[in-house]
């Protein structure tokens, strides 16, 4: 396949490439496009680049930098993130030119189908606002009991065999770019697995052979609140490859709208008992065991109670629906949910010190997962405790794309700060919320340490900071 087949009749005869935003993976993405013999210029939007990385980009890989707008009349394609300001200067330009622009998801994509790197190997790709790293690790559970799985998440690298996971890599990020880093690390280590499965933030490459779009909601805007997050993530359907399938909540009607619209194959999951739900595939939970019902087959898990399980009913359906459509033993996928006692920082409930410690910190975090922890924390007292209720609360805004809006968490303070008799605000957007229970921490680490020192033997520390774990 050559590289201009890739975008069909419209792909210019200039081979001549700008590549917007190299904070968010856009380094690799313009490596690999220079590899393939492109003409590649990267501009550094945010000014984030170090010297020694920019004159690298020069040396090694004779791409042009910049580190402010340049002008495009001389671009054939220019390739920007879907987060990316539409005011940007060459945006505004390109778009008066009539230049093509792409996104790096489908520049990611476009470098896949030519490299051929992944041919003969499943590739199954997780998008959506919640649930995409606990469905896409339930997913490689499942899946490796019949094949091996590379995962790449929030969580790692990983190489899953047999219900088994082992560690390859740490620090990608879920922007798109970063699976080229993944594929290359798997190169390195010469493993060859028979599938797949990519965390990818806000949509999809267009390569995969299955999409999956965990939920829609919440919704929010991107582009500096000229698109929302919820068209990029259904672009996935726009350009998937023929003969791709995707799996849909069924609770998202936009998403089922534009997938018969377009035409394409797909299978619906919800994580509701409700009746009024024709999905494919329904999950019921009654507090303790899990139910997964089809046409044909009704399946029943007994859950682990060491961990919040609501958390991840979501994950229980879209993992199953997925991992049953590929033939994994139905026997096997409830193995799995009953087995599971959640992901770390996902929820998870430990003893530290004599307190109870609900960890909740992840990057996929919200604010409904906040007030589901403190809910569940608060269950979990005994009832006609006098422990005190310490919540550590707030975003490590360099390690995440989308952050936590600090209007949300002053809003959760005014319903439900009598709930908590410590609230520790990290981050230094918080920093202007004000509450005679608040005080402030710098990171993550630094908010725990506080809520240690000032709990005793019986409190309950909660720790919900959106973060890179």
């Amino acid at each position: 396949m050559t590289l201009e087949s890739c975008f069909s009749n419209t792909f210019p005869l200039n081979h001549k490439v700008a590549v917007l935003d190299l904070t968010h993976a856009g380094i690799i993405i313009a490596r690999k496009l220079a590899e393939l013999g492109l003409d590649v210029t990267a501009v550094d939007v945010y000014n984030t680049m170090s010297e020694d990385v920019l004159l690298s980009m020069r040396q090694d890989f004779g791409i042009t930098v910049s580190q402010t707008p340049i002008p495009v009349n001389t671009f054939g394609l220019l390739v920007s993130p879907v987060h990316l300001d539409p005011g940007y200067q060459m945006l505004v330009d390109a778009r008066e030119q009539g230049k093509e622009v792409i996104s790096h998801h489908q520049a990611v994509g476009m470098v896949l189908s030519t490299s051929r790197v992944l041919e003969g190997i499943k590739i199954i790709e997780v998008t959506g606002s919640k649930g995409k790293t606990s469905t896409a690790s339930l997913l490689a559970d499942m899946l490796s009991r019949k094949m091996a799985v590379v995962l790449h998440t929030t969580r790692g690298l990983e190489l899953w065999t047999d219900g088994r996971s082992r560690l390859l890599h740490l620090g990608l990020s879920i922007a798109p770019g970063s699976i080229l880093h993944a594929i290359d690390t798997m190169g390195s280590l010469d493993i060859h697995p028979g599938c797949c499965i990519f965390e990818v933030s806000i949509g999809g490459t267009g390569y995969a052979d299955i999409g999956v779009i965990t939920t829609l909601e919440p919704d929010y805007a991107i582009a500096k609140s000229t698109a929302r997050a919820s068209d990029a993530k259904l672009r996935m359907l726009d350009y998937g490859k023929e003969g791709g399938v995707f799996f849909l909540n069924s609770y998202d009607r936009k998403s089922l709208d534009k997938a018969r619209e377009l035409g394409r194959e797909f299978f619906t999951f919800t994580d509701s008992c409700s009746q009024d739900s024709q999905a494919d595939l329904q999950l019921a939970f009654d507090g303790k065991n899990v139910t997964l019902s089809t046409e044909k087959m009704s399946l029943v898990a007994d859950l682990d109670p060491s961990y919040s399980a609501s958390s991840y009913t979501l994950a229980f359906a879209a993992a199953g629906a997925v991992a049953l459509h590929m033939g994994v033993p139905e026997d096997a996928v409830m193995e799995v949910i009953a087995g599971f006692t959640g992901l770390q920082g996902r929820m998870q409930e430990k003893s530290v010190n004599d307190r109870m410690l609900i960890d909740n910190s992840n990057s996929g975090m919200d604010i409904r997962s906040v007030e589901r922890a403190l809910d569940y924390g608060l269950s979990r007292l005994t009832k006609g405790s006098t422990g005190k209720v310490l919540m550590v609360l707030g975003e490590e805004a360099a390690q995440v794309c989308e952050g936590l809006p600090p209007e949300k968490v002053a809003e959760f303070i005014g319903r439900r700060i009598e709930d908590v008799d410590r609230l520790i605000l990290v981050g230094e957007r918080m920093k202007n919320i004000r509450h005679e229970r608040t005080s402030y921490a710098a990171h993550l680490e630094d908010g725990l340490e506080q809520a240690m020192n000032m709990s005793e033997k019986g409190d309950l520390v909660l720790s919900c900071v959106k973060c890179f774990r």
